[in-house]
């Protein structure tokens, strides 16, 4: 059995999702800091609208969605110790828990997120100050847009553990990353004021997090939703590369006719050397889950292993058709049936020394393949199902 690789560009897809949504009570209260300085991590917030601090986890009830998604298959466009800090008394933001998180597991509402951070002491506290070098900043909360480091200035060896950062930048970033060696663990990337999906094109951000200088990225056990581009990244080198692990990617906005819905996105030549290992990356979208783009200078030493894909326009795009990438590994993935992809699951496959092994199709309850002879079969890169795994 073949699914198909490729589609046709240029439609307008409306999608009928039956999900099991639920939702984490998570803290946006209002932004009552600023950053200063010449190298800044400031926060610039909109005034929040209700609630108390995060406590729990709760799910709420079976929904259905329905969203307009616009295909094509075109590439996307493209703080030391803080100062007088306050407990959150209004939070407007909140981390979301749609069907579309697999169990057994996978990255999903039960482990990813500042909700789920080692030692979270179940609140957060709001961010003012400016960010410094050589600091951790853990349960944190960062309203409207931060800047780690500008142009001026990087920083370095910045990490925030259990944070949350809600933006409605519709046009820029929640987080914007001029610094080296930036870490985010077990934190949260959502829309300013919405607390649940579906969320509109101008009510969060096009970027939950923008690399914008060279330098080590990296992104462990976090959740981003919201957004129309999860993380854009432009440098990755062997010495300092660009890792995302154990990370949930769903719910992206609506793309109001305009973005180029993507979670991982590289659309400029360079970058080499990715990680990208254990992930959920699971969303309606029109362009990519997995959007390594630049197809005329392609890539090269990429990983990405064992992660669970589903959803968007192509799934997944590593060089365009590839010819030209070299030293790829793509092994251990699952291509799951939860959502529908515009096109299909892959764009292209090719290139020197690439490695496809192991990669297994899953039928998802619910899915668009009900046919459950082909759960757990390997997906081959020309769409071919079968018992035995890829030999090229």
């Amino acid at each position: 059995m073949r699914v198909g690789v490729r589609g046709t560009a240029g439609i307008l897809l409306s999608v009928a999702l039956l999900t099991a949504c639920g939702s984490a009570s998570s803290s946006a209260p209002a932004a009552s800091g600023s950053a200063t300085g010449a190298v800044a991590a400031t926060t610039s917030a909109a005034s929040p609208t209700s609630g108390g601090p995060p406590q729990s986890s709760t799910l709420s009830p079976r929904t259905t969605v329905t969203a307009s998604v616009t295909a094509t298959s075109s590439p996307s466009p493209a703080k030391s110790t803080p100062t007088t800090p306050t407990t959150p008394s209004s939070p407007a933001s909140s981390s979301a828990h749609p069907a579309t998180a697999p169990t057994g597991g996978w990255p999903n509402a039960s482990n990813t997120g500042y909700l789920h951070a080692p030692g979270y002491p179940g609140k957060l506290t709001t961010f003012t100050g400016t960010l410094q070098s050589n600091h951790t900043y853990k349960y944190m909360y960062f309203p409207g847009e931060t800047f780690v480091g500008n142009w001026d200035g990087g920083l370095q060896n910045v990490t925030f553990i259990g944070c949350l950062f809600a933006g409605d930048k519709v046009d820029d970033a929640t987080v914007a990353v001029y610094s080296d060696n930036v870490t985010f663990d077990y934190s949260t990337f959502a829309p300013l004021n919405v607390k649940t999906p579906p969320v509109a094109h101008n009510a969060s951000s096009q970027y939950a997090i923008d690399q914008r200088r060279a330098g080590r990225l990296t992104v462990d056990h976090s959740d981003l939703w919201g957004f129309a581009n999860g993380i854009e990244m432009g440098w990755s080198t062997s010495a300092k590369p660009f890792t995302v692990r154990n990370s949930w990617f769903h719910d992206a906005r609506a793309d109001g006719g305009t973005d180029h819905t993507d979670a991982i996105l590289s659309s400029d030549g360079g970058p080499a050397f990715m990680v990208i290992d254990h992930n959920t990356i699971a969303s309606i979208g029109n362009t990519n889950g997995l959007a390594f783009q630049h197809s005329d200078a392609y890539y090269t030493d990429i990983t990405v292993t064992n992660n669970y894909f589903t959803g968007f326009g192509y799934t997944v795009n590593i060089g365009g058709d590839g010819k030209g990438n070299q030293r790829i590994t793509f092994t251990g993935n699952t291509f799951g049936t939860d959502l529908k992809p515009v096109f299909g699951p892959l764009y292209g496959w090719g290139g020197t020394a690439t490695v496809w092994r192991a990669n297994k199709w899953h039928v998802a309850p619910g899915g668009y393949d009900k046919n459950s002879a082909d759960d757990g079969k390997y997906w081959w890169p020309d769409g071919t199902l079968s018992a035995k795994d890829y030999g090229g």
